[in-house]
């Protein structure tokens, strides 16, 4: 429960890639949480996280989850690190704030779900994107709630545009990382946003088709898709998705900056129903319905937009799991396992739900592109 002040004492485990950096910023503008300590063994980037969070770093991740003053774990460690710390922190009685990805296998990602159904604690995966823009996140909640009747058709391209000489091995050498550790290219980094808004909406579908490319030479040089593509069946409709990152040859000398500029960003998602479409593109301000330009204002008149941290302190002080719970969580990595297994075999069709909890890139000596 939070302090006499109302607010959460949270603490940040973990820096990869620098979402730890991006975690602290998120959570200072929540007025209920109080960033309290951090930890990241890493040179490269337990500097960045201390300055985030205004604060020296503790000398192990223990002494986190001893300290009994912190009410939030917020995990932003490597994939393949999150299992063991969530299973950990659950234990110690900490709520967790997993930041994505949320793990590198399937197994892992189940191992945290029977972890959160095993204690007395609360779990928000926090993936933003598609759940942080209020435009994305207002059609998330009107489509599962019928507003718009039966899906006969979804596609969803979402992707970073990068300069061709952006180097990348220097700002995001984790990103480069074996499968083991990372889970996999870009359909894991940016693909998990897509495969997760997809499932909120639709589910688990029944069989997944997927290619991948890794055109990007370095992401080829590390055996890593830098683009995936992803063909869900849901029966009655397909879903397709399309994530990755872009280097766009007639850009160059850009930096970490203009690649987190949304104005560098291209996500759209294009719905049809049986009686109505929308177009969205949260992030350059488009919002097409039935044919008709909407705006911002106009779409989002009296809806009001829960950050991943409210839903988590809503879950703590109701007991109500939140929308992005790890049972969702666990679906989306489930989904990712499924378009690696079916990238690997040239487009197989694989049907859900996987028996194998392997991450199927690990182990591999070629690239699944």
């Amino acid at each position: 429960m939070p302090k006499e002040d109302g607010r959460y004492r949270v603490a940040i485990l973990g820096n990869c890639c620098m979402h730890g950096e991006f975690v602290a910023a998120a959570l200072k503008a929540e007025d209920r949480a109080s960033l309290v300590g951090g930890f990241e063994t890493d040179p490269r980037r337990a500097p960045a996280l201390s300055a985030a969070i205004q604060s020296d770093l503790v000398s192990s991740g223990e002494a986190l989850l001893d300290d009994p003053d912190i009410d939030i774990v917020a995990l932003a460690c490597s994939p393949h690190e999150k299992a063991d710390w969530a299973e950990r922190a659950i234990a110690a009685g900490k709520h967790v704030f997993l930041n994505k990805p949320f793990a590198e296998s399937l197994e892992s990602a189940r191992r945290i779900e029977r972890a959160v159904a095993g204690g007395n604690v609360q779990l928000v995966h926090d993936i933003g994107i598609h759940r942080a823009h209020p435009v994305s996140a207002r059609f998330l909640d009107a489509v599962r709630s019928g507003a718009f009747g039966e899906v006969i058709d979804y596609h969803n391209a979402w992707g970073m545009t990068l300069s061709a000489d952006f180097a990348l091995g220097q700002h995001w050498p984790e990103r480069l990382d074996p499968a083991a550790s990372s889970g996999g290219g870009e359909l894991t980094n940016l693909g998990c946003y897509a495969i997760d808004y997809m499932v909120a909406l639709f589910g688990r579908p029944q069989a997944v088709q997927a290619r991948t490319r890794g055109y990007w030479s370095v992401y080829a040089a590390a055996n890593l898709e830098n683009h995936g593509q992803i063909i869900a069946d849901y029966g009655d409709f397909y879903a397709v998705l399309a994530a990755g990152k872009q280097p766009m040859p007639a850009r160059s000398g850009e930096g970490v900056a203009e690649a987190l500029d949304a104005a560098n960003w291209h996500n759209v998602i294009d719905v049809q129903f049986e009686g109505h479409n929308v177009v969205l593109m949260p992030y350059a301000g488009v919002i097409n319905y039935d044919g008709m330009a909407l705006s911002e204002a106009d779409w989002l008149a009296g809806y009001e937009h829960r950050t991943a941290f409210r839903d988590l302190t809503d879950a703590i002080e109701t007991g109500v799991a939140p929308d992005s719970d790890a049972t969702v969580a666990a679906l989306g990595v489930e989904v990712l396992m499924a378009a690696y297994r079916s990238a690997l075999e040239e487009g197989s069709r694989v049907a859900l739900p996987l028996e194998d909890e392997a991450n199927p890139l690990i182990g591999e000596t070629g690239n699944c592109a």
